[in-house]
């Protein structure tokens, strides 16, 4: 009996695999006291039809702008900054689909989904940045290195005659 639940649960899994994967994503402002970071997980969701290739993304995560309250005293000081974390993702048609957070001394929770609603567009990679730029218009915006993130495309051999 357990090894029936054992294997059923194997195909399960391997089924939802199939249908969706998930990885982690990290980007930062890319100055010393890190002020602004975001963080999470990248959800590929793929379609049903061959080649296997992801349709929509979603984001799941947060956007921290330090300093929060209460963190870090001396040094690293509020430096009148607000943090940016840009999301984009690239579709097969040529398109981008885009999506930003802000945040300012706070933690914002992210919750969104890229892509098309054509299921003939799919998504060949993300990129994700974090920058910063000033609250009051004085002073230069500056960001951190762009992060990359590029799908699973499963793409089965044709049956053999």
């Amino acid at each position: 009996m357990i090894v029936i639940a054992v294997i059923s649960g194997l195909l399960a899994s391997s089924t939802a695999a199939r249908a969706n994967a998930v990885f982690p994503f990290r980007a930062d402002s890319g100055d010393n006291c890190r002020y602004g970071t975001t963080q999470g997980s990248l959800i590929w969701r793929y379609s049903t039809t061959t080649p296997i290739r992801p349709i929509t993304l979603d984001v799941r995560g947060t956007l921290v702008d330090h300093p929060l309250p209460d963190e870090w005293g001396f040094l690293c000081r509020d430096d009148g900054y607000y943090s940016v974390a840009t999301f984009v993702a690239y579709l097969s048609n040529g398109t981008t689909a885009r999506a930003e957070a802000r945040a300012d001394n706070a933690i914002v929770s992210l919750g969104f989904t890229l892509g098309s609603s054509s299921t003939t567009s799919s998504i060949s990679r993300a990129t994700v940045q974090v920058c910063r730029s000033p609250l009051r218009g004085t002073g230069a915006s500056y960001c951190g290195t762009p992060q990359h993130y590029a799908p699973v495309v499963y793409d089965p051999p044709p049956p053999t005659p």
